[in-house]
């Protein structure tokens, strides 16, 4: 690629990237004002940028151009590092994004940019290799999901991109940047390409990501009581019924619970309903600190709760609710809350057993308990 005209090929480089950045804007941004993509969007910004001011090499003005566009492409890099991070709620130290391109600037002027294209190159690889490299470790998943399988596919333009750099770095390092091997392979030509594909495939991949995201973020709201963070009724139902036929066909027995907060309407008449809500969301609490993670627990509607315990026979149900029970009371007292009981139906949920009919003797062990004074638990005959 060394015949080709690098001042074309970068021209061609900032045009890719404002192309990119109209579809990141319009197509993702726009419907989401997601912060990773608002980041990725300034990212490519930086670089276009970056890549506007690099056609000043090999003219009067690349003496200040070219500096500043290594340190552009070296913040535009940190940012994409931010852009990553911030997808499981992270950041980057501000001083990154100063210190770095700054390094870079420095280690740029120090040297000769009005005569030598090449001067403080080894930095500004360094410092993409850095931000790149950092962006696809944040990004990457192992889940099995498709939003983990977009995240792997932007992760891997990150290492392909750091990767290259990093090579670039070594190359320059032994061979030197008049070496043919190394305008062929590492040239401004084939750099422009590199980037421009990779670029361009990172940002299909961050729409296709904010679309998935969207959509997990729409079936969290769809299956999660917005108070307590449980599961709501129909997605309790739901996975208490899929726990419940998995058991079965293990030979493994379960039990399922209903419980209700005692004198609950008391709490909201004295207290007023933020105490009760906060009441509600310390129960949750004690039952999320007490079951195990296969175990399902959800808000079953008003003060009402739902357990589904895999492998607990009666006795066993008896001991994880004295302990949700001795939970509530210490969060009550930590918290500040007025001491709440809670009374609970057992019933051993036997192979065969329609839905319908173990809820139903659920719900009559819990009126049961509630009539024997409440504060405690019955399991049905």
């Amino acid at each position: 690629m060394s015949g080709l005209d690098a001042f074309s090929m970068r021209l061609e480089m900032g045009v890719v990237l404002l192309s990119a950045l109209v579809l990141c804007v319009g197509a993702s941004y726009r419907s989401t004002r997601a912060r990773y993509v608002g980041l990725w969007c300034v990212a490519l910004v930086v670089l276009a940028v970056a890549s506007v001011l690099s056609l000043g090499g090999e003219t009067a003005v690349q003496g200040w151009t070219l500096p500043a566009a290594s340190a552009l492409m070296v913040l535009g890099a940190t940012v994409v590092w931010r852009a990553a991070r911030s997808l499981d709620g992270g950041s980057l130290p501000t001083a990154v994004h100063l210190v770095l391109p700054g390094l870079v600037l420095g280690v740029c002027l120090a040297g000769d940019p009005a005569d030598d294209v090449w001067t403080g190159a080894w930095a500004l690889y360094a410092g993409v290799a850095t931000g790149f490299g950092g962006a696809a470790r944040a990004m990457w998943s192992s889940l099995p999901t498709q939003a983990g399988r977009m995240r792997r596919a932007t992760a891997w333009c990150g290492v392909v991109v750091a990767g290259y750099y990093s090579a670039r770095l070594v190359a320059l390092l032994t061979i030197g940047p008049d070496s043919g091997l190394f305008l062929d392979v590492f040239g401004f030509q084939t750099t422009t390409v590199v980037l421009s594909v990779l670029l361009v495939g990172a940002t299909f991949s961050m729409s296709a990501l904010t679309y998935e995201q969207e959509r997990n973020d729409l079936r969290v709201q769809a299956t999660t009581d917005p108070l307590t963070g449980l599961l709501n009724r129909t997605a309790f139902v739901e996975n208490a019924r899929s726990l419940k036929r998995d058991t079965h066909r293990r030979g493994v027995r379960c039990a399922l619970v209903l419980a209700d907060l005692d004198r609950f309407k008391d709490v909201n008449d004295h207290f007023g309903h933020d105490v009760g809500d906060r009441v509600l969301v310390a129960f949750a609490d004690a039952c999320r600190a007490r079951v195990r993670a296969l175990d399902v627990v959800g808000r079953y509607g008003g003060e009402e709760f739902g357990l589904l315990l895999a492998g607990a026979d009666p006795d066993g149900a008896r001991r994880v609710l004295e302990s949700v029970q001795s939970g509530l009371d210490a969060l009550c007292v930590e918290r500040g809350l007025p001491p709440v009981t809670a009374s609970f139906g057992v019933v051993e949920v036997v192979n065969g057993a329609a839905w319908a009919d173990v809820i139903g003797r659920a719900d009559a062990a819990l009126y049961a308990a509630k009539a024997a004074g409440r504060a405690t638990t019955v399991v049905a005959a």
